[in-house]
């Protein structure tokens, strides 16, 4: 007898498997029927044209968004039940940075299974944001205003709280964008260093070229999903061409599918 969905292991081990999720706005479908499943302990990215539906999908997925149809699941069970396990790390143009709160209580406020919003933190809750401050290089920022710092400063400030909550799952919704160069490889070394722990990362990405240097997983989406999976199979000129709808050119594409040996990964 054929296993039930909930029972297949693939589901059940998967920090996050989306089944079946259709989000429309004015009866549009952005994003329809898709079916997707995150390896656990993998770096995935999600890459589509601008209005694929990419944050769309995620904001979903957690609930942000309203969605028409569709199951969530984390480690098998209802994504409500489970959302301990994920740390959300949005974009910069979603927060509002004027918010009176310094770089330590937006880190602290990563801890809010612990500290609950009618109790003072403690030494150990501060001590445990200033490490999480410290792996993204932000800890001498500890007392500015959120709103005072650069873009890129402000994303790794975000990524410290995700850092706080020790999640198994963390998704970020575009974490590179208007960030400058050092912040992108500040971010990538962190990312990869969770990865190398054990956890899960699922990133929104727009930029092609550093896709295979960065991630090994990815889902190539365009409202439905077009292609997932290793990024050696599921991130080709074909699959690529599909999602962008034939708007890459030949040299783009090489480029992309087949870097040139000297690049380096960061």
């Amino acid at each position: 007898m054929k296993a039930s969905r909930i029972e297949d292991p693939a589901i059940v081990q998967s920090p996050l498997a989306i089944q079946g999720l259709t989000v429309s706005y004015a009866q549009k479908p952005v994003v329809y029927s898709v079916d997707f499943i995150v390896p656990p302990g993998s770096l995935t990215a999600i890459v589509g044209p601008n209005g694929a539906g990419k944050s769309t999908l995620l904001k979903a997925a957690l609930g942000i968004k309203r969605r028409l149809s569709g199951e969530v699941l984390v480690y098998g069970a209802p994504y409500a039940q489970q959302s301990h396990h994920v740390a959300y790390v949005p974009q910069r143009n979603s927060v509002d940075w004027d918010f009176p709160a310094t770089v330590l209580d937006v880190v602290i406020m990563g801890l809010f299974r612990e500290v609950r919003w009618w109790q003072f933190t403690r030494r150990h809750h501060r001590d445990t944001a200033m490490q999480c401050l410290g792996r993204v290089g932000m800890e001498a920022f500890a007392k500015r205003q959120i709103g005072q710092l650069s873009g890129g400063q402000q994303q790794r400030v975000f990524l410290a709280r995700a850092l706080a909550q020790s999640a198994d799952l963390t998704i970020l919704d575009e974490p590179f964008a208007g960030v400058d160069a050092a912040t992108e490889k500040a971010i990538v070394e962190v990312l990869k260093a969770l990865k190398q722990q054990g956890k899960t990362l699922l990133c929104v990405h727009h930029d092609l070229s550093t896709v295979r240097d960065y991630f090994d997983h990815v889902l190539l989406l365009n409202v439905r999903r077009i292609a997932a999976g290793p990024v050696d199979q599921a991130f080709t000129a074909q699959t690529l061409q599909e999602a962008y709808g034939g708007r890459l050119s030949a040299l783009q594409l090489e480029r992309i599918v087949s870097p040139p040996l000297s690049t380096q990964k960061v």
